[in-house]
């Protein structure tokens, strides 16, 4: 059941939302009733009078009470009260919220404070005092309220009171009837096109109509004529005639795809659709394109995705099956525009005529699947290939280079006497490192010095205080 009423809210929303207010609209409705509240409450609130005590607040309450005690104490004064007098002053006491309470409160005399506990079961109930939600509940009850009505009241406008009542008045003051442009152009195309489904008629009585369909007798037969400069939007009802005109769905075309620039618009593809009551979920629809529309893969790609395309010429069919009804949209005529756009890209004129039949009850559930729009073809990422590698030149070590220092030549020591001190020790002869192998002419590379070694902290409070004991 849920699941009905879900897919009817579905099938039904592209119908409703046309007549949905914005939310503009909401908003100002909400402020305006926000500002209304404001208003009566704040600025200008309403003024009681000849009121019942018990609307009076607390203090005028007392004030009350001890008028009464003023007025009971004068008239008891050296006489006894009679029993009108006293009934009289029990009912005033009757009229405010808690005439014990108040009494004990104020202190009145003890026959007053007597009445008022008589009083007391026939007194009005006291109301509870207003807490922030009672304070705020009208506030938001008040605006969801507001939303909901303006809601509903834009709904009813729109299905019936503008359609049957507004909507001809509108044309009688604008002369729709023919006095205007457009109205003119509707009219003589509404003319137009019942002389061409009268002509159609004729054909398929006789046997010499055109048409590809071998279903019978259709349900209905309508005309759709495309002429620039008007509102191209058609949309007709399916009603079975043999049975007291019981509604089966509606069929139409519409302007799908428009070229260029300026006005008129250059109509280049025409979308045909189907919309059947027994599966309202979804809307079949095809499309008649332009001869240059088919051959511009841009144009093409956009437009399959909405159903079928077929090149429009006279004869060409468009067939579209739903779960009961079969229609078929057949281009009676078609005539290209002329102009500075690439020749047979925008059509002048076409009469396309629309044929629904009901399916038999061994058809019905066989409708035709949802086109599947062609996904459109990514081209094979490169391959990534590094560059090659230059073959890194070998560097031949230089041949060790004569040193830089060469000590002079031993002189032969003199003949000593016979008696002779012993021979000077000299320090050994420098000896400089052989050359290292350089690289581009330059210095050999530096040797890395190892970092001195860590002294180990020995501060045990982590700070860098040399704690050595000294002995």
């Amino acid at each position: 059941m849920i699941g009905k009423i879900r897919d009817t809210l579905t099938g039904l929303w592209p119908v409703i939302k046309t007549y949905m207010p914005t939310v503009r609209i909401l908003i100002i409705a909400v402020l305006a009733f926000l500002a209304g509240l404001a208003w009566a409450y704040g600025i200008d609130p309403i003024k009681f009078y000849d009121s019942d005590p018990s609307k009076l607040s607390q203090d005028w309450q007392d004030q009350w009470v001890r008028l009464i005690d003023s007025s009971y104490q004068l008239g008891t004064v050296n006489q006894e009260p009679s029993i009108e007098f006293v009934q009289s002053h029990q009912r005033l006491l009757e009229a405010v919220d808690d005439p014990a309470e108040i009494a004990n409160r104020v202190g009145v005399d003890v026959d007053v404070a007597t009445l008022a506990a008589q009083a007391g079961p026939n007194a009005p109930q006291a109301p509870e005092r207003p807490t922030i939600i009672s304070e705020v509940r009208p506030w938001l009850l008040g605006s969801v309220a507001v939303i909901a009505l303006v809601t509903i009241g834009s709904l009813l406008y729109g299905f019936y009171i503008d359609p049957i009542i507004v909507e001809p008045i509108r044309k009688r003051l604008k002369g729709t009837q023919g006095k205007d442009a457009e109205g003119a152009a509707k009219i003589r195309s509404i003319q137009e096109g019942r002389a061409v489904r009268d002509q159609l008629a004729k054909e398929a009585a006789s046997g010499s109509s055109t048409s590809v369909a071998s279903y019978g007798p259709p349900v209905v037969r309508h005309v759709s004529i495309y002429n620039p400069g008007r509102a191209y939007d058609d949309s007709f009802s399916i009603e079975d005639e043999k049975k007291d005109d019981e509604f089966l769905g509606e069929c139409g075309a519409v302007i799908s795809e428009t070229i260029g620039a300026g006005t008129p618009e250059k109509v280049t593809a025409i979308e045909v659709w189907l919309f059947d009551k027994e599966d309202f979920v979804r809307t079949l629809t095809g499309v008649f394109v332009s001869e240059h529309a088919m051959n511009d893969p841009a144009i093409r790609g956009r437009l399959s995705a909405k159903g079928e395309l077929i090149v429009a010429k006279p004869g060409a069919v468009i067939m579209l099956e739903t779960k009961t009804l079969r229609m078929q949209a057949r281009v009676v005529d078609v005539a290209y525009g002329t102009g500075p756009l690439p020749p047979n890209s925008y059509f002048d004129k076409m009469t396309i005529e629309l044929q629904s039949w009901r399916k038999a009850e061994g058809e019905i559930g066989s409708p035709t699947p949802m086109p599947v729009p062609a996904m459109p073809v990514v081209p094979a990422a490169p391959v990534y290939s590094p560059p090659p590698v230059a073959a890194t030149p070998s560097f031949a070590a230089p041949q060790p280079q004569a040193p830089l220092y060469s000590p002079p030549p031993q002189q032969p020591a003199p003949q000593a006497p016979i008696f002779s001190p012993p021979p000077v020790q000299r320090p050994p002869t420098f000896q400089p490192p052989p050359a290292q192998p350089t690289f581009g002419g330059g210095l050999p590379p530096a040797r890395p010095v190892a970092p001195p070694p860590r002294r180990e902290d020995d501060d045990p409070f982590g700070g860098t205080g040399d704690f050595t004991p000294v002995n």
